[in-house]
């Protein structure tokens, strides 16, 4: 119930560069026809470019070069597969163009990658194949999909190729000050607390539709919230409590409580209580789009980087990495002149006012 969903640092645009582990990660369940290619000689074995779609019409131009309808429709089939939820939204022209324009900065941004940066994206490359290959011996339906839409193991190779190297690219600007900065900027993300909360709801969500629906009205969501406070305290007891008036599934039954959580797992308000908050004492009702919180901080340690997992030193980097994409974006692709001119798309049945949103779009 407290899980966030805000994004990564680099998922806050459409054009922003989708992690090449976390579409393997995806497309590791689907099928190959032949072994992964290896790289050798120090040079990078895999293209930045899909083979057979320099000819056709074109759908866009800009300053370094074009992109025809085929090479667009090639890399929009392997976005589709290797982001299956967005399957009823990729035909939309307005999601498709989102889309585009991201291939697009992915292509000036490769050409642009040093050949160190390429020799160790077609390293990465090469271990994602790996996973590729071996996932068609356990899910001959996506291996179908693949089948069905003639994606070879080159296309996959040169779709990862070309996101790898953006990612390497941007990732090897990154400097230690760079890190220590964005370091700073996110400890709360990283803080590791052992809290009690009783949510109060004003929307409960159907867990196999998603679909949403009102609780009870905010006012009188308040004023059951600052009760459960009052209560706590006069020494109330938080198992009971808990029991009585949380609505939040995940730890009512345990007195509220969440062990040894990272912030990063908190939507943003309630993480800045826990951050803020006076170790011990209760607080007052805190907002979120579930409801209100009542929130007693247990016990807070304070992130050191050195000591932050791998995988979390990864995410810092990540979001150093992204102030150089934003540069990028803003100083440079301008000045590419970018022109599109998809051809129109009737509207998809159902999709009818529905709005796809640029921070919606996976980028990682």
């Amino acid at each position: 119930m407290l899980h966030s969903t805000r994004k990564s640092a680099w998922r806050r645009s459409a054009l922003l560069v989708i992690s090449a582990v976390l579409v393997m990660t995806m497309l590791a369940a689907c099928g190959s026809d032949k072994d992964e290619p290896k790289s050798g000689n120090g040079k990078s074995a895999h293209s930045l470019t899909f083979k057979d779609v320099s000819e056709g019409e074109v759908v866009a131009t800009y300053k370094d070069g074009k992109v025809t309808k085929s090479e667009f429709d090639k890399y929009l089939t392997i976005f589709g597969i290797s982001q299956p939820t967005y399957e009823q939204v990729i035909a939309m022209p307005q999601f498709q163009q989102m889309i585009l324009e991201q291939y697009v900065s992915y292509k000036v941004l490769g050409s642009k990658a040093s050949e160190k940066s390429l020799k160790k994206a077609s390293e990465e490359v090469d271990k994602q194949l790996k996973e590729y290959t071996e996932g068609l011996k356990t899910n001959t339906e996506l291996a179908a999909k693949v089948a069905e839409k003639k994606v070879t193991t080159d296309d996959i190779a040169t779709f990862l190729m070309l996101t790898s190297a953006v990612v390497v690219h941007m990732n090897d600007q990154v400097t230690d000050a760079d890190i220590t900065k964005s370091f700073d900027t996110m400890k709360a993300d990283f803080a590791v607390s052992t809290v009690r909360h009783i949510l109060v709801g004003t929307t409960e969500t159907n867990q196999q539709t998603g679909e949403k629906k009102e609780l009870r009205k905010e006012d009188v969501a308040l004023a059951r919230a600052k009760e459960v406070k009052a209560k706590l305290d006069a020494g109330g007891d938080w198992n009971a409590l808990a029991k009585e008036y949380s609505d939040d599934p995940g730890s009512k039954e345990k007195g509220g409580l969440y062990e040894k959580a990272e912030g990063k797992n908190w939507v943003e308000p309630f993480k800045k209580a826990v951050v803020e908050q006076k170790v011990g004492v209760v607080g007052e009702p805190v907002k979120t789009d579930f409801g209100y919180h009542v929130i007693k901080v247990e016990k807070r340690e304070d992130p050191v980087y050195k000591k932050l997992s791998d995988e979390n030193k990864e995410i810092v980097k990540s979001a150093a990495a992204y102030t150089y994409m934003e540069k990028f974006m803003k100083d440079e692709m301008p000045k590419q002149e970018l022109k599109i001119t998809l051809p129109e798309v009737a509207p998809t049945e159902g999709a009818e006012g529905t709005e796809v949103k640029p921070s919606e779009v996976p980028a990682k």
